[in-house]
């Protein structure tokens, strides 16, 4: 995959950085397409590989472990659910996207089967949560409300980030 981005190794983190991560696809700043267009041949594309997401410290190298290491970020008793109905807008991600990229993460998204210890609900809005804590005890300490930030910054930096950070 291909980046917009100049120099720095980072990128911001996108849709398609999403689905390149979960994939374990290689990504790359266009300066290299650049720079072998320059010298007129095709270049290693290496020196060109983006590291981490701009957020990200330094020493980060999520983006590129995601590549390295096959293994899901998430283990599958990592159980999910998705109350974003209508996606991620501001980053152009249906809902059916959202599910593939839970699924692809390693995850378990939630179903009437499925028996869990923790369930990590991702949301939107304040209002989603509401709406959705009429179905849960509100003293169950073992649902979290998370903005869908928990799972696309997870998959970007290839470790399952502290939840507190994303909670509502």
């Amino acid at each position: 995959m291909i980046t917009n981005d100049y120099g720095l190794f980072t990128t911001n983190i996108t849709k398609q950085i999403i689905q390149a991560c979960v994939r374990h696809i290689f990504i790359s700043s266009i300066n290299w397409i650049i720079s072998s267009l320059e010298q007129s041949c095709i270049l290693d594309h290496f020196p060109y590989e983006i590291l981490r997401d701009r957020k990200s410290s330094i020493n980060t190298r999520g983006i590129k472990q995601c590549r390295f290491d096959q293994l899901p970020v998430f283990p599958s008793s990592c159980i999910l659910s998705i109350e974003c109905h209508s996606g991620i807008k501001s980053l152009r991600i249906t809902r059916d996207e959202l599910i593939e990229i839970i699924e692809l993460s390693g995850a378990s998204l939630l179903n009437d089967y499925i028996e869990y210890d923790t369930l990590i609900i991702l949301c939107n809005t304040k209002k989603e949560v509401t709406d959705k804590k009429k179905f849960f005890n509100e003293k169950n300490s073992n649902v979290y409300y998370c903005k869908p930030d928990f799972l696309f910054e997870s998959i970007v930096r290839h470790e399952v980030q502290p939840i507190e950070k994303y909670l509502w």
